[in-house]
């Protein structure tokens, strides 16, 4: 034998035997005791399942026993490896969020293992607490509890429902709410729910279009999140008791909608909501704002595999996010939100990796995520429309496009954001709402582009233009969409108003006529007749038309200013109305949050014509305080002056 092959085998008997050694000496492992029900198992499904796997809960059974656990130990151990079970889509460490939802490792190895022996329910001893519920309701008595008008039918059988279900807000001044519950009359066959608000009438007449309690749909239309809040419901959810500071207006007149994802059961069911708001004591000092991002560029060829939709928008000011709700169909298969500073820094505000339709939610951050001015807020999400996606609505796959239908596709991302800076909201409103009109401008060309004749495209089109101002292109646009389509209200409506704004008024008159003629029950078509009526010197005759207005939308401060204003100032003393007229301008005053300028000049008018001047004198200098824009508050001081002069007058003559 060689010499250095003698040495290496001698190295390596010493240390065999060493090793050996060490074995011999150490004391014997004991394997780990089988684990029981009662002791390891429990805990885990009474903290991360029995939230809806319980009597009563939006689970399909209980496992709030070991006799219910056993006989699906299997499906158990399936649903938690696979992470499918519980429920929860971000990837851990991309963001911290509220009631995060999840197994660690050792505590799906646990249910493994329990499952593979012998299932054992363990010493009674060794079972914690089974975890309550409250029987109402989770916050306490609501200050504010609503329902719908009739219960709603989910058929047996089918794809899920889309249902939108409009309340009336019952509210007879501004509420502040700071937290709200909802509570399903089945959690079970309620998937998610989603809560907005509609100030305008539109969400109603849909309501009242369709035969049945609600509306089908996706689409929420004119409806919005309050005041920039994100509310919705999920099963296991615990109801956010809110923030200090911060609440969402709830004005009379507003319509709650709603919308609820449900899932027939097999057979009819019967499907009531319960709505319960809890209101803060005073306005919010802090206010937040919803931003949307989003893409309607979706166009997904058969066969991709991850096909990209994405978006930007830079933050003017910096900001605190405080919660985020992503969106798209079942083609979605990722989701990467982040934010870029000026530093050029990153951070992410949410990942998800396995994009799951059935298990969409509203995350909110763990703590507030401070975002300075100039950060980059991207979206890039992924799709897959290919054969080997299970959720695939398509056999075989198709071409899908943007769409609000479930066998569309969007990219859609709501942002709740509180400036830092509450002085700062009106410039992130401004600077967003821009941006958002010129984006679906761009989007309605390039829809005219595929289709000259689409009259929806056109009027969308001119809507875009007339909230930026320009109003020679929104009447071109307005009026191709009144060519095409010559009885469309709002097609009319909003060219009347352009034309206005172009000094128009006599052609205006003829298209606000149309419109009123076919929708008589328009307030806003009615108000835009009788006030360009109004300006024309025709005030006898705008007189009804701004009555009707005000007698249609009583809890909007527009409509009743318009009409008191009339009764106030007519040319004809026989027509004027004064005590009318300060009824309606201090209605209109208090529906505001904190008195609207323009209500309180009204009112101020009102009272002067009813011979009060000491109380147009007060009313007037609080128009002033609150008027914003300097051309009006130059016509207030003026108006003040008037009212002083005769308040003087007033005063000598008594004396």
């Amino acid at each position: 034998m060689r010499p250095w092959v003698h040495r290496t085998a001698v190295v390596l008997a010493c240390a065999a035997l060493v090793l050996l050694g060490i074995r011999l000496l150490a004391p014997a492992k004991r394997d780990a005791p089988p684990p029981t029900f009662n002791r390891d198992v429990a805990p885990i499904l009474f903290e991360h399942c029995a939230s809806c796997h319980r009597p009563g809960g939006a689970g399909p059974f209980s496992l709030l026993d070991h006799d219910a656990a056993r006989r699906r130990a299997k499906q158990i151990v399936e649903v938690t490896s696979s992470g499918y079970m519980p429920p929860w889509l971000p990837e851990p460490g991309y963001g911290r969020f509220s009631g995060e939802r999840g197994l660690s490792d050792a505590e799906i190895e646990t249910l493994r293992r329990w499952a593979a022996g012998g299932r054992e329910r363990g010493a009674d001893a060794d079972l914690p607490p089974v975890p309550s519920w409250p029987d109402g309701w989770s916050l306490g008595t609501p200050d504010l509890e609503l329902s719908l008008a009739e219960p709603y039918t989910l058929p047996a059988a089918g794809r899920d429902v889309y249902r939108n279900f409009v309340i009336r807000s019952p509210v007879e001044r501004a509420r502040w709410v700071r937290a709200l519950e909802l509570r399903p009359s089945d959690p079970r066959l309620v998937h998610h729910a989603r809560i907005v608000v509609d100030p305008s009438p539109l969400s109603r007449h849909s309501d009242e279009r369709d035969p049945a309690p609600g509306f089908d749909g996706m689409d929420l239309g004119s409806a919005v999140d309050p005041d920039g809040f994100l509310l919705g419901w999920a099963p296991g959810r615990s109801p956010d008791p809110g923030r200090d500071g911060m609440s969402w207006a709830l004005r009379p007149g507003t319509d709650i909608v709603i919308q609820l994802h449900m899932v027939p059961s097999g057979k009819p069911e019967t499907i009531d909501v319960r709505l319960g708001l809890y209101f803060a004591a005073a306005p919010p000092t802090l206010r937040s704002f919803s931003l949307v991002l989003g893409s309607r560029e979706i166009d997904i060829p058969p066969g991709a595999t991850d096909h990209e939709a994405s978006d930007d928008y830079e933050l003017p000011v910096a900001v605190e996010a405080i919660a985020i709700l992503p969106h798209a169909h079942y083609l979605g298969k990722r989701m990467h939100v982040t934010a870029t500073p000026p530093d050029g820094s990153r951070r992410w505000l949410l990942r998800i990796d396995g994009w799951d339709f059935n298990w969409q939610d509203l995350y909110r951050y763990a703590e507030p995520v401070p975002l300075p001015a100039g950060t980059r807020i991207a979206m890039r999400y992924g799709y897959d429309n290919s054969a080997d996606n299970p959720f695939n609505p398509h056999s075989p796959p198709r071409r899908v496009r943007y769409g609000p239908q479930t066998t569309d596709e969007m990219a859609e991302l709501v942002l709740q954001v509180v400036p830092q800076d509450p002085d700062d909201l009106a410039v992130l409103e401004a600077d967003y709402r821009r941006r958002h009109v010129l984006d679906a401008i761009d989007y309605r060309r390039r829809q005219l582009r595929d289709d000259p004749a689409d009259a929806d495209a056109h009027g969308a089109l001119g809507a875009g233009y007339l909230e930026l101002g320009r109003y020679e292109e929104a009447a071109a646009a307005l009026g191709r969409a009144v060519q095409l389509r010559p009885d469309a209200v709002r097609f009319r409506n909003n060219l009347g108003y352009a034309l206005e704004r172009l000094g128009r008024t006599d052609e205006a008159l003829g298209h606000y006529r149309h419109a009123a003629a076919r929708e008589p029950g328009s307030a806003e078509v009615q108000s835009n007749l009788g006030r360009a009526l109004r300006s024309r010197g025709r005030w006898t005759e705008a007189l009804p038309h701004l009555d009707r207005a005000a007698q249609l939308q009583p809890e909007l401060p527009a409509p009743l200013v318009d009409l008191a204003w009339v009764l106030a100032t007519h040319p004809d003393p026989e027509r004027r109305d004064p005590e009318r007229a300060v009824r309606l301008a201090e209605r209109a005053a208090a529906l505001t949050e904190r008195g609207d300028p323009v209500a309180l000049a009204t009112l101020a008018a009102a009272l002067a014509a009813d011979g009060r001047f000491e109380d147009a004198v007060a009313e007037a200098r609080r128009a002033l305080e609150l008027a914003g824009d300097e051309d009006f508050a130059a016509t207030v001081r003026g108006h003040l002056a008037a009212y002083e002069g005769r308040r003087a007058v007033a005063q000598d003559g008594v004396r």
